[in-house]
């Protein structure tokens, strides 16, 4: 079990039936939200401009490409040249309602992301996750 996951999607109800989800399956003990990339990255910000504990920072975002604000693609171009370096052991889960193959194919720039998953978020998604997420730390080891 991770200790905290964020949840990454301007679907109110997607966010909602995730938060459910991951506290039923036991994927991780705590989940946070937000609603466009810039809360995911002003989150990460405050967590080093405050100089929090790295312990309080997700071990794993769920992240959905198309919002408005920042969208995920703007997200991960930010985070991987600013934050990434900070959270090494962070990984990245792209959420999805449909499979985009131009998509996948440009993920492939962005090491961080272990998966492509539909929404809603199902248990079996979790665990499929959760052992991409375990095989990569072992992988560093």
């Amino acid at each position: 079990m991770l200790h905290k996951v964020l949840v990454v999607n301007d679907n109110e109800l997607l966010l909602l039936i995730a938060k459910k989800m991951i506290a039923l399956s036991n994927f991780a003990e705590e989940t946070i939200t937000a609603t466009n990339g810039l809360e995911a990255i002003e989150y990460f910000e405050d967590l080093l401009q405050n100089e929090r504990p790295l312990n309080e920072a997700p071990e794993f975002i769920f992240l959905d490409l198309h919002m408005p604000t920042m969208d995920g693609w703007e997200f991960l171009a930010v985070f991987t040249e600013k934050y990434a370096k900070h959270f090494p052991n962070l990984k990245i889960a792209i959420l999805s309602a449909s499979v985009d193959m131009q998509e996948m194919l440009m993920l492939v720039k962005y090491p961080i992301v272990i998966d492509f998953v539909s929404t809603p978020i199902n248990e079996e998604v979790l665990n499929t996750v959760l052992a991409k997420y375990y095989a990569t730390q072992y992988q560093k080891a």
